[in-house]
């Protein structure tokens, strides 16, 4: 059974193994070959201060976690994984669930994200849950400066949407 919680800045190494670990499984996905990073510990700070970090624990281990930022009053999903070994079992849908719950208790109108277009696990999987991917000419200012600096690093244009869902 999983458990979704507040993050804690103890659990910030073993956040950074499994958004590596979750990399793997993505970057096949997304035909990516580029190294592998974890977020900086700024990010996972600042997520933490604003309480927007969750983290999915299973028998008490640490198996998936979300990053919310407060982007001029969006929440921002920067960031969801599950290790590949809790993968397919519900913790990511439990995890933006509660990221959901914690945007509306937190008063935020509207959750935005950037990811794939085309991997099941990511555009199609967001668009079940309510998401609505953005045209260009109604993407925020925000979203456009993260899709380029997500296209500068190397990810395809064509693959890059944003997306956005309505509390």
């Amino acid at each position: 059974m999983v458990t979704i919680r507040a993050g804690r800045r103890k659990d910030f190494p073993r956040l950074a193994e499994i958004e590596l670990d979750a990399f793997v499984v993505w970057a096949e996905a997304c035909g990516v070959t580029q190294e592998p990073v974890s977020a900086p510990v700024f990010l996972l700070e600042q997520s933490l201060d604003e309480e927007l970090l969750l983290v999915a624990e299973e028998a008490g281990r640490v198996v998936g976690f979300t990053l919310g930022l407060n982007e001029g009053g969006t929440l921002y999903i920067v960031e969801v994984d599950v290790e590949r070994a809790a993968q397919g079992r519900g913790v990511g849908t439990s995890l933006i669930l509660a990221m959901l719950d914690r945007g509306r208790e937190r008063g935020f109108a509207k959750v935005a994200l950037t990811t794939d277009r085309y991997v099941p696990f990511n555009a199609p999987f967001y668009t079940r849950l309510g998401f609505r991917i953005l045209e260009a000419a109604e993407t925020p200012a925000f979203l456009r400066r993260r899709l380029k600096a997500q296209i500068d690093s190397g990810l395809d244009p064509e693959r890059r949407v944003a997306m956005l869902k309505s509390l």
